[in-house]
C-alpha cells in the first residue's frame, strides 16, 4: 500500500534535487577550470622558461666562447628554486644540469625531484630535431613532475633544452579545493534543503487555510466564504474563484430548494382536491348519479391539472440534468405556429375569445417541433386565460433582419408593473393570479416556453403589456435551416 506524500514533501524533495544536482555541476566545473587553469600556467612558466634558456645560449654563442662553458655559465645563470633546467646534449647522449645542493654543474641526476625521474632521459632524447616544444607529465619517487623539451641548436650543436616543475604545489591546491567542496556542498545542500521545505511551508500554509475554511462549509452554510488573503496573487485568485463556486452552489441549492417549496406547494392543492372529493363522494351512502357525476367531473379536472403540472416538472429536470431532449429536424416555423392556433381554437371559442394567425406558414427552421408546439402553446394558453369575453388574440409570425420573429398579442387587462420582471420565474404568480387560482396555473408555462427559445439560440421577452394588452415575442435566428 502506497503511502501519500505531502506536496510540501515532494517540492522539498524536487528543490534538494535540483539545486544538488546543479551544485555537483558547477562544483565539477569549477573543480575542471582550476585544474585546466594551473595546468596551463604551470606550462606557460616552463615554456617561458626554456625559452630564455635558449636565448641566452644563443647569446653567448654569438660570443665565440667554448660550448661547455656556455652550458655551464647558462645553467648557472638559470638558478631557479622550483625549476630545474636540463640541457641534452644528442651527439654525446650526455645531460647537463645544475646540481641544486652545491649549485655546481653536474652530469647525473642528484637532489632536485626532476633530477631523481629515471625517465627524464627518455623524455629528453624522444624528442627530435624540427619537433615543436613537448610537454610531459612524468611520477618517480612518489612525486609527479612537470616536463618540457624543447629542440634547439646551438652552431653545430644539436641538443634539447628542459625544465621540470614539481606538481606537489598544484596538488595541494587542487586537494584543498577537493576538501573545501567535500565539506562546502552537503552543507550548503543540508541549508537549501531545509530553506526549501521553510519556503514550501509558509506557500502552502495559505492553501492549507483555505483547505480548512472549505471543510467547514455544507450544505447548510453556504453562505459563508473563504478568507482572500491577496485577490493579486495565485493564491488569492483560487481563493476568488473558490468564493465565486460557493456563491453558484449557494444560488443552485437556493432555487433547488425553493423550487422544491414550491412544486410541493402546487402539486398539494390538486392532491388536496382529488382526495376531499373522493372522501365526500365516499362519505354518505345514499349519492345522487348527478352528485358522483360531478365529483367525479371535479376529480378529472384536478388530475389533468396535476398531470399537467407533473410533465412540466418532469421536462424541467431532464433540462438541468443536461438530458438529450431535443430532436433536431427541419421545420417550417410558421406552419408550427399556425398549427398550435388550431390546437387552441376550441378553448378559445369556449371563452368568446377571437383566435387568429397572421404571417406566413413558410419560414424554413431546424429544431425541435415537439418543443416549438409547447412554446407557443403555453403562450397562446397563457394570452386566452387573461384575455376576457369579446377579446382578440393574434399570433403572428415573420421574418426580419436576419431573425424570426413570432409574435402573441392580446387584449387582456396587461401584467401588473411589480409582477412583470418576474413572469418567467418558475412558480412565480402574481397576487392576481393567486386570488384567481382557477385560471393561475402552476407558474410554470411562462418558464418552460423561456427555457424553449434558449434552447433554439433565442429569447422570449415581453415587450408590451398595459391596459390595452400584452403582446410577446419570440426572436429565433433563422441559422442553417433557412
Amino acid at each position: 500500500m502506497k503511502t501519500a506524500t505531502s506536496i510540501r514533501t515532494r517540492l522539498s524533495a524536487w528543490y534538494a534535487g535540483a539545486f544538488a544536482l546543479l551544485l555537483s555541476i558547477f562544483a565539477l566545473g569549477a573543480y575542471a577550470f582550476l585544474e585546466h587553469t594551473t595546468q596551463e600556467r604551470i606550462d606557460e612558466y616552463l615554456a617561458e622558461t626554456v625559452g630564455a634558456v635558449a636565448g641566452a645560449m644563443e647569446y653567448e654563442r654569438v660570443s665565440g666562447r667554448p660550448f661547455d662553458e656556455i652550458i655551464d655559465d647558462v645553467l648557472e645563470e638559470f638558478r631557479l628554486r622550483d625549476i630545474a633546467v636540463i640541457v641534452y646534449d644528442r651527439e654525446h647522449q650526455r645531460m647537463s644540469m645544475l646540481d641544486l645542493a652545491t649549485r655546481r654543474r653536474a652530469t647525473s641526476p642528484r637532489t632536485h625531484a626532476a633530477q631523481q625521474l629515471p625517465d627524464l632521459r627518455t623524455i629528453l632524447s624522444t624528442t627530435r630535431a624540427g619537433d615543436q616544444t613537448t610537454f610531459a607529465t612524468a611520477s618517480g619517487d612518489g612525486e609527479t613532475v612537470r616536463v618540457v623539451a624543447l629542440p634547439y641548436r646551438l652552431g653545430p650543436h644539436d641538443i634539447v633544452i628542459g625544465a621540470a616543475r614539481s606538481l606537489e604545489a598544484q596538488e595541494a591546491t587542487l586537494r584543498e579545493a577537493r576538501y573545501a567542496l567535500g565539506i562546502g556542498i552537503p552543507f550548503m545542500l543540508v541549508v537549501a534543503t531545509a530553506g526549501g521545505s521553510l519556503l514550501a511551508r509558509k506557500s502552502l500554509d495559505p492553501v492549507s487555510a483555505l483547505a480548512d475554511q472549505a471543510a467547514r462549509i455544507g450544505a447548510s452554510s453556504l453562505h459563508e466564504r473563504v478568507a482572500v488573503p491577496n485577490p493579486r496573487d495565485e493564491l488569492g485568485r483560487l481563493a476568488v474563484v473558490l468564493n465565486d463556486l460557493l456563491e453558484r452552489l449557494d444560488r443552485s441549492f437556493e432555487e433547488q430548494r425553493r423550487f422544491t417549496a414550491d412544486a410541493s406547494h402546487e402539486l398539494r392543492t390538486p392532491v388536496a382536491i382529488i382526495s376531499g372529493e373522493a372522501e365526500l363522494a365516499l362519505s354518505r351512502e345514499e349519492r345522487t348519479p348527478a352528485e358522483l357525476r360531478d365529483a367525479l367531473t371535479r376529480v378529472r379536472a384536478e388530475s389533468d391539472r396535476l398531470k399537467h403540472i407533473v410533465d412540466d416538472l418532469f421536462l424541467l429536470a431532464r433540462a438541468e440534468a443536461g438530458d438529450p431532449i431535443m430532436v433536431l429536424r427541419d421545420v417550417y416555423l410558421g406552419e408550427v405556429a399556425a398549427d398550435s392556433v388550431r390546437t387552441l381554437r376550441s378553448l378559445a371559442e369556449r371563452k368568446a375569445v377571437r383566435l387568429s394567425f397572421a404571417g406566413s406558414e413558410d419560414l424554413p427552421f431546424q429544431g425541435d417541433e415537439a418543443l416549438l408546439r409547447r412554446l407557443f402553446v403555453n403562450l397562446l394558453d397563457n394570452a386566452i386565460k387573461y384575455t376576457p369575453s369579446g377579446g382578440d388574440v393574434t399570433l403572428s409570425a415573420e421574418r426580419q433582419n436576419g431573425n424570426y420573429l413570432v409574435t402573441v398579442a392580446d387584449t387582456g387587462p396587461g401584467i401588473p408593473v411589480d409582477a412583470q420582471p418576474h413572469i418567467f420565474d418558475r412558480f412565480y404568480r402574481s397576487d392576481r393570479d393567486r386570488r384567481a387560482s382557477a385560471t393561475g396555473g402552476a407558474g410554470l408555462g411562462l418558464a418552460i416556453a423561456s427555457w424553449v427559445a434558449q434552447t433554439h439560440g433565442g429569447t422570449v421577452s415581453l415587450e408590451q403589456s398595459d391596459s390595452s394588452g400584452s403582446r410577446f415575442v419570440v426572436t429565433l435566428p433563422v441559422g442553417t435551416g433557412d
